[in-house]
């Protein structure tokens, strides 16, 4: 029996999940393009901006998912994740005072 082809996401919601999909089996590439379109689609989409920072993050390209955990936390900034992800790229990148900040306030967050 031949599977039909999943059709192509329609919105933002749609690109975002299978991005997810994509990322939960390491294909960051892919993942990236799909949290692309999310963000073209819609640019306050926070959750958008996490997942494609973590995409980043997985590939080792910290100063760019840096500048997406910015993103997803200046649109909500009472996400706890959002701060320890990009605490997290901090360190890869040697600024140890912004990673420390950053898992102070996401500690704080999370009580």
């Amino acid at each position: 029996m031949v599977s039909k082809p999943t059709p192509e996401p329609v919105d933002a919601d749609g690109f975002h999940d299978r991005g997810n999909r994509y990322s939960r089996v390491g294909s960051f590439e892919a993942a990236i393009a799909d949290y692309n379109s999310a963000i073209e689609m819609d640019s306050t989409f926070a959750e958008a901006y996490y997942n494609r920072g973590y995409s980043y993050f997985e590939l080792g390209v910290y100063e760019e998912a840096i500048s997406d955990f910015t993103s997803a936390i200046e649109i909500d900034s009472n996400d706890a994740r959002y701060y320890g992800q990009r605490s997290l790229a901090y360190l890869f990148t040697d600024q140890m005072d912004l990673a420390q900040w950053d898992e102070e306030k996401c500690e704080e967050l999370r009580r």
